[in-house]
């Protein structure tokens, strides 16, 4: 229960819930009062609240309970700094450098407190100490910017004014060593410790578009090398600071200003083409003004999404056209717009979460993957901003690692969100997508093409489920009931409880009618695993049936075992039937509305729903159920003004596609 509370509280101060963490840290320490990292930890969730009495009282504990804690010792030197307990938190530092005497970080802490008192010699002799330890790392700005420090506090030490002289022939002898780099990945190209050297050395000269492509060049050649996408992470942030400095000299005038804040305005109401109009104005005064472009953008997609909303499929995708061209535009301008980075942020233009969706988080990331193999679209260097308490299925996301750098540290995404709202991948991640020859289409089309190409060309799913996920899955299942190795089927009906969506509830289904398909399962010795969330209505108790969605065992990692392990799967026009689709599981869908939403898989079974007309008393033929404003509708409210019924299949339709496949 200890390890419960401790893991479940770092969670949640990893998500930034800090009041609930210190709740659970404490928890798991009335559970075990001997942790160390316990207490450790709940004095960092304490620091970040600005409770440094209460940290200390924490940090000493964990110090009693492990004397040899050196960041409980420094993360202590740092709380009794705020209260301004200079002596004990001079004692405090001086027991960290005891402990780890290499870390600059420690010296520069120490020399900061002492400057405090006035112990300015001391002080100076410290920050000495601290550039030592980053000249070992040749880390020589940072060395660099303390020996100065320590110069300024103490003038009379002449030796750091030859190590301050070291440091910058070193940095003059730089261009010899890019050179000597150079060479020798001239002789072998695909090294990728030779282009991370490169990039180090680059960076160290403040080249930094030179440095960003070694990096990119690194990384390529060898994904998992962390370090290569770290430093080119630090470069792009760094960009992004001086993007956003330069902004802020050349303000807007009044003038400019009271257009951008009327165009906002405009699109609040809804009135986007006034608001086109009105931005149109304001860069005609400002032809550089990078924050008008993105809101003109934004503009025309909002124009997009409307137009799909009622079914006019031309002219959504026109309008999306149009908001490309605006950005690539643009995009064309901007100093790193030609490195081949690209960002998927955490919001479409419409402001819209697409990471809190799993069809958007397994579908929409898998298309693009494919189409970058596929040769469909440029190679980038793909970075996907995702901020945790966004994130629906955490353990899905880490999946895609293998082929994206996936940010979640919330300060990052903070400071490189301007540089990605001006860098986006972005017609390649919306609700239109180009594909083959700049050609823009639905992106349920682009799912289904890029798939079949996909297959013939025989590749496999992009994701495997790990072997950790999959022998933890089934201890789950056991504990359930189901036993090792028994086949089983995951069943997801949509209903309307999750997002409670008024507007697609024709998307939805009744649970009660797959009692026949259900039973037509465990008659043939297989099990029935009932998927969702705990807002469903809760199924009957049946053998071999397991109500998954409302047990404990609910969980992101769970929920991709089961969709990934299951014979196959039986569902609805839902996101959680992606996540079997993108690692090759098949599936049987049924309930399918719109039609667009079909399966693509060739393997996969699917069958609609039914649009009856009540103004001429008929079903529609699957010729006019094709047409676009019906294909791709989404509005059950303007099928309705239609006089369009969607008509649910039977039990007897969804019992005989489970007996097929």
């Amino acid at each position: 229960m200890t390890a419960s509370y401790f893991q479940a509280a770092n969670q949640l101060r990893q998500e930034g819930k800090l009041e609930e963490a210190i709740a659970s840290y404490r928890q798991a320490i009335d559970q075990n009062p001997n942790f160390y990292l316990s207490h450790h930890n709940l004095g960092e969730a304490l620091a970040k609240l600005d409770r440094w009495e209460e940290a200390v009282t924490s940090y000493d504990r964990a110090i009693q309970l492990n004397p040899n804690s050196v960041w409980s010792y420094y993360n202590l030197g740092e709380a009794l700094a705020k209260l301004c307990r200079w002596e004990d938190a001079i004692a405090s530092y001086r027991r960290a450098i005891e402990l780890s005497p290499d870390f600059y970080k420690f010296y520069s802490s120490l020399g900061a407190a002492l400057c405090k008192q006035g112990r300015t010699e001391e002080a100076a002799a410290l920050y000495c100490q601290a550039a030592e330890s980053l000249v070992k790392q040749q880390r020589w700005d940072e060395a660099d910017n303390y020996y100065s420090q320590a110069i300024n506090l103490n003038p009379s030490v002449k030796d750091d004014y030859r190590n301050l002289a070291e440091i910058l022939t070193k940095q003059r002898q730089l261009e010899v060593a890019i050179a000597k780099t150079r060479k020798a990945i001239n002789l072998t190209p695909k090294n990728a410790e030779l282009q991370f050297q490169l990039g180090n050395l680059l960076a160290q000269q403040n080249r930094r578009i030179e440095a960003i492509k070694s990096y990119q060049k690194a990384s390529a050649l060898n994904f998992d090398l962390e370090e290569a996408h770290i430093n080119l992470v630090n470069l792009l942030i760094e960009q992004a600071e001086i993007d956003e400095a330069k902004q802020k000299q050349n303000k807007p005038s009044l003038e400019q200003e009271a257009l951008f804040n009327l165009g906002n305005l405009l699109i609040q109401q809804g009135k986007l083409e006034e608001a086109i109009e009105i931005y149109q104005r304001a860069i005609a005064i400002k032809p550089n003004w990078t924050a008008a472009y993105i809101k003109l953008t934004e503009a025309h997609m909002k124009k997009s999404w409307n137009f799909y909303d009622v079914g006019k499929l031309h002219e959504s995708i026109n309008s999306t056209e149009r908001a490309i061209d605006i950005y690539n535009s643009q995009l064309e301008q901007h100093p790193l717009g030609n490195l081949g980075i690209r960002f998927i942020t955490p919001e479409y233009f419409t402001n819209w979460p697409w990471l809190g969706a799993i069809g958007h988080l397994a579908l929409n990331i898998d298309l693009y993957i494919k189409m970058g193999i596929l040769g469909w679209r440029p190679q980038y260097h793909t970075i996907v901003l995702a901020p945790p308490e966004q994130v629906i299925n955490p353990c899905l996301l880490n999946y895609w690692r293998r082929y994206l750098h996936i940010i979640t540290d919330p300060s990052i995404i903070d400071r490189l969100l301007p540089l990605a709202k001006t860098m986006r991948c972005l017609e390649y991640t919306l609700f239109h997508v180009k594909i083959t020859k700049g050609q823009m289409v639905d992106v349920g089309y682009a799912f289904s093409a890029a798939q079949k190409q996909w297959e013939t060309d025989g590749n496999p799913p992009l994701l495997m489920l790990s072997p950790s996920d999959y022998e933890r899955g089934w201890n789950c299942l056991q504990d359930l009931g189901v036993p090792k190795n028994a086949w089983f089927v995951c069943l997801h009906v949509r209903e309307d409880g999750f997002r409670a969506e008024g507007l697609i509830t024709h998307r939805s289904a009744d649970i009660d009618s797959y009692s026949a398909a259900i039973e037509s399962i465990v008659a043939r010795g297989g099990w029935v695993i009932r998927m969702g969330d705990p807002s469903m209505k809760p199924l009957p108790p049946r053998s071999q049936v397991i109500d998954y969605a409302h047990t404990k065992a609910k969980s992101d990692w769970m929920d991709v075992f089961l969709g990934t392990s299951c014979r196959f799967f039986l569902g609805t026009n839902s996101g959680l039937n992606c996540i079997p689709c993108i690692f090759g599981t098949p599936c049987a869908l049924t309930n399918m509305w719109p039609i667009s939403a079909r399966s693509v898989q060739s393997q996969d079974l699917f069958i609609p729903k039914l649009a009856w007309s009540e103004v001429e008393n008929r079903y529609l033929s699957f010729e006019e159920a094709l047409a676009p404003r019906f294909f791709f509708n989404l509005n059950s409210k303007l099928l309705y003004s239609w006089g369009i019924k969607v008509v649910d299949n039977t039990p007897e339709e969804i019992n005989d596609l489970v007996l097929e496949m």
